[in-house]
């Protein structure tokens, strides 16, 4: 799913939560930017999947793979360096050999818990 498509279904979902919570009033955004903002750390290939998984548990690149066999790690490692440059997600070297890295939630992607699971409702909506 693109950004833009994305966009369009969280406005909707928005929309629709708070036209159900505030029927007969208009519905007013007061910072669309802020909301392209957010959906820009939340779009990508696989950055939700990767998010459900680590709002479980901290997890290595290895234990992502596991969850979703069917993206390359290449794609895995730049959607986890996305969400790190956001600062959604921590990660943690081990200073060991063999190398380990964590990736953890971070407190402003624990933000993010509540977003996501109105989303997928949404989304069991459609």
């Amino acid at each position: 799913m693109d950004i833009h498509t994305l966009y369009s279904s969280c406005i909707i979902a928005i929309q629709f939560k708070q036209n159900e919570m505030l029927e007969g009033q208009e519905v007013k955004f007061e910072n669309n930017q802020a909301i392209e903002k957010a959906l820009n750390i939340i779009s990508g290939k696989w950055k939700a999947a990767i998010l459900k998984e680590l709002f479980k548990t901290k997890l290595r690149l290895k234990d992502i793979q596991k969850g979703l066999p069917t993206a390359s790690k290449r794609t895995l490692t730049q959607q986890l360096k996305e969400m790190i440059d956001a600062q959604v997600i921590k990660k943690k070297d081990f200073n060991e050999y063999p190398k380990k890295t964590e990736y953890t939630i971070a407190p402003l992607g624990k933000k993010l818990f509540s977003v996501l699971n109105e989303l997928e409702k949404f989304g069991k909506n459609l």
